[in-house]
């Protein structure tokens, strides 16, 4: 018999009703006693407000700290750069001179009898053009002299000015979008470079320049390519600053006023710049000597560290996994990538495990070289959040790569085989397992190969056997990664080769462009084929309708709510409710404890038990409600977030996957509700319960990922939204509004997280004991989640009354009557 349990209930000690009066406790000591227990439980030091601190500070707090560190150093101290943007309000992000150069512009084009339309504006092109990335001189060394410290700074990255279509440059980028543009001044990839060159290309020489004149000391910037050589906005003025002493080494940040000097009238009169600080010096910096060089010497293992933040995690990642399996005698077959498990029992998780499971010293020794080589080639080309994320993304890739081969080869030996006389080889490959990170690598291997120009020779001690790339329009291909593949399998036959291959084919189409980024990110791929790769296609669990069919037949007066469940189908679950007695709504719900007895049983057995199911119903209700208002709630946040950020970014599409999730969830979660009210036998709730969890746990894992990536791309927002503003120059929210709109929909998903963690718990479908994948990477957020809602989601009324029924008296008078009578023994 299956119990009824409450995700909403820690204790149920209020409204204790009693209908009789002969006991010795009274129900108003019972109901202190359980409020002084609440009280207690509420004072213990793992609270919830704690549990929400460290969740927040875990999943928020901790990326965001990481990502702007990063970023600043990335852009600040390694490259210097300097940010010119247009000057908009931090509120509304309307630009301060829309509406002065919109007014100047009319006249300009009404004086020339020029036609000029907003989407096509010349003007307004040119400006757009000073705005992106500048760099100093690196050719230029500082000195003694002044001029030398005062060094020019020339733009590298020119603001997308081309693109038609506003979508494109619509709303506040993710994480992943701002490290590529971040990353396009320095990187050499083809396809970026190409982009540069045909969109990003200034048309003009685009300067930062310290100008010093007899009354002025200041930094301005200017253009020769806007139709006037003398257009210029500066600074204000350093007079204040002495002579000798100060040195000027990055320009100072903040609004850069149009000089008057500059003719052309439709120019802009204000401009934005963001600089590296400090902006100036004022004593000059020790010089080396024999006894201090030591201070100014770089540490290189320091500088990789700090420039390949994504290669060093993933080298920790791989040899901590490494060492944590040879410790504790980890058998490889309850981590490796295997057919039978990941196909047929479902344990999608192995892809992520086998990857990063090495168990022999060569293995793991090979492996880390050839990440060390290429992550130092690669990730300053991708930025090091795309370079971590496409590792992510390319784990999944060959995976499912993989285990297609795999799966195309049994259909093969099946379809040449159909007598049954190869079932071996078939039992073969689908027990064969593989581990280790290569498959991943031989991806990198290609691209790397495929941007090299000089031609490649994969045979070792043969290199005049070279290889040569060709290129096919925008689609470059060159033979030395399959060379590679078969000269790797010769030389070991143990390597798996449609793992290696699964890398090849995948390494080709990233660097042909797919998947794009944005859909590649982690918080949007893992997700996405969760849910419609395993929920959908290999499980069928969703769509959502109950996986008990209809019998047909009658059902008595306890299965009324499974019958009409079954019946109803996918569309039942508001007619359901509204079909319950007494379900007009909540209170409703409440007010029917408190009807007259006339119009129940006089029996008072009967009427505590007909008040007992009226409860646990009005319970079922209100937990429904408040998952629905959540639901809700998220929609609404779904909605709004195409209005803030990029229609085609991973933060917007990771939400649209949640709003699945909890959609799914949610129906499923009423499922096994009704199917527990009904009292129905386990072999019909154990398969909905099951189903139930898979669906709160992919939200689980998505959640988490995606409120991770919305930390990172705050922190890009707060340190870079000046080149955000040039690049994204049709906003409708400014940076203020963004930002707190983004916190918002951050506590929706904790609070959506904080219900499938409580689905989850009281559904029996998280075990601490018995481990597995899913608790061991996520039972730090299960916990914490589950305390939150025990202090937050309270029940209102209890599912069971105390003292309520027949009586026996067991003092008064007449018990002591019948003790002073009884003869007393000696």
């Amino acid at each position: 018999m299956v119990t009824h349990s409450s995700i909403f209930t820690l204790e149920v000690s209020r409204d204790i009703h009693s209908t009789t009066h002969n006991t010795i406790i009274e129900p108003s000591k019972a109901v202190s006693a359980g409020t002084s227990k609440q009280r207690s439980y509420a004072t213990m030091p793992s609270s919830w407000q704690v549990s929400l601190a460290q969740l927040a500070g875990l999943i928020v707090v901790l990326p965001f700290s990481v990502t702007y560190l990063h970023l600043y150093y990335y852009t600040y101290i390694s490259n210097e750069y300097c940010f010119v943007g247009q000057h908009t309000s931090l509120i509304s992000g309307k630009n301060y001179n829309t509406d002065t150069s919109d007014s100047i512009l009319d006249s300009t084009a009404a004086a020339n009898n020029e036609i000029i339309s907003n989407n096509s504006d010349s003007s307004q092109h040119d400006v757009s053009q000073l705005f992106g990335i500048y760099t100093p001189q690196q050719n230029q060394k500082r000195s003694k002299s002044k001029k030398n410290d005062r060094r020019q700074f020339h733009q590298t990255y020119a603001a997308s000015t081309t693109a038609t279509s506003s979508s494109s440059r619509w709303g506040w980028p993710s994480i992943t979008q701002i490290s590529d543009m971040v990353s396009s001044p320095t990187s050499q990839l083809s396809h970026k470079s190409g982009l540069t060159k045909t969109l990003h290309q200034p048309v003009g020489g685009n300067s930062i320049t310290f100008v010093e004149t007899k009354e002025t000391r200041r930094w301005c910037i200017g253009s020769t390519s806007l139709g006037d050589g003398s257009a210029q906005w500066c600074s204000l003025d350093f007079t204040n600053e002495p002579d000798k002493k100060t040195i000027y080494l990055y320009p100072p940040s903040g609004v850069y006023t149009k000089q008057q000097s500059s003719v052309v009238s439709s120019l802009p009169n204000t401009i934005y710049i963001t600089c590296p600080a400090p902006t100036v010096q004022t004593q000059p910096p020790p010089k080396k000597t024999r006894h201090n060089e030591q201070l100014f010497r770089e540490n290189k293992n320091i500088r990789f560290i700090a420039r390949h933040p994504a290669t060093v995690l993933l080298l920790l990642l791989n040899i901590g996994l490494a060492f944590h399996y040879w410790n504790q005698r980890v058998n490889p077959a309850l981590v490796c990538k295997q057919y039978s498990l990941i196909v047929d029992n479902h344990e999608w998780w192995r892809g992520f495990t086998g990857a990063t499971a090495h168990f022999e010293p060569l293995h793991i020794g090979f492996n880390m070289m050839s990440l060390h080589t290429l992550g130092r080639e690669l990730e300053g080309e991708f930025g090091s959040v795309n370079f971590f994320l496409y590792n992510v993304a390319l784990v999944v890739m060959t995976t499912i790569v993989m285990m297609g081969m795999v799966y195309g080869r049994i259909r093969w030996h099946q379809r040449q085989n159909s007598n049954g006389s190869q079932d071996s080889k078939i039992l073969q490959l689908r027990e064969t397992s593989s581990v280790g990170y290569s498959g991943v690598l031989f991806a990198w291997m290609v691209i790397s190969t495929l941007e090299r120009e000089q031609a490649t020779c994969p045979i070792p001690f043969f290199n005049d056997v070279c290889f040569s790339t060709y290129s096919f329009g925008q689609l470059k291909f060159n033979i030395a990664p399959l060379v590679s593949l078969f000269v790797a399998q010769f030389i070991m036959p143990r390597v798996s080769f449609m793992g290696h291959l699964a890398g090849i084919i995948c390494g080709f189409g990233l660097h042909w462009g797919w998947p794009p980024i944005e859909l590649g990110s982690a918080n949007v791929l893992i997700g996405g084929v969760f849910l419609f790769g395993n929920l959908f296609w290999r499980k069928g669990v969703v769509p959502v309708v109950p996986l008990t069919p209809p019998d047909g037949n009658d059902h008595d007066d306890d299965n009324q709510l499974l019958s009409l469940l079954l019946e109803s189908g996918q569309d039942g679950i508001d007619g359901i409710l509204m079909s319950l007695p007494g379900s007009d709504d909540v209170e409703a719900g409440n007010n029917s404890l408190d009807r007259d007895e006339s119009l129940s049983t006089v029996d008072p057995f009967t009427r505590s038990k007909e008040k007992k199911k009226e409860r646990e119903m009005a319970e079922m209700r209100r937990k429904h409600k408040t998952v629905e208002s959540i639901r809700n709630l998220i929609g609404l946040v779904t909605v709004l977030s195409f209005l803030f950020f990029d229609w085609m970014s991973s933060i917007v599409l990771s939400q649209c996957l949640l709003l699945a999730f909890f959609i799914f969830g949610t129906r499923s979660s009423f499922i096994v509700w009704a199917c527990t009210q009904a009292k129905v036998e386990n072999e019909i709730i154990t398969p909905e319960k099951q189903r139930c969890g898979m669906i709160w746990r992919g939200f689980v894992m998505s959640c988490v990922l995606a409120i991770v990536v919305d930390g990172m791309s705050m922190a890009g927002w707060i340190l870079l939204q000046t080149f955000i503003s040039s690049e994204k120059t049709k906003l409708l929210f400014g940076f203020v509004p963004s930002l707190l709109f983004m916190l918002l929909r951050i506590a929706s998903n904790i609070l959506g997280m904080v219900i499938a963690s409580k689905v989850l718990h009281d559904m029996g479908q998280v075990s601490y004991s018995s481990g597995g994948i899913f608790v061991s990477v996520f039972s730090r957020v299960l916990t914490c989640s589950k305390a939150i809602g025990d202090g937050v989601f309270l029940s209102q009324r209890p599912l069971w009354t105390a003292f309520e029924g027949r009586g026996i008296r067991l003092g008064g008078g007449e018990l002591l009557a019948r003790i002073s009578r009884s003869p007393r023994s000696s």
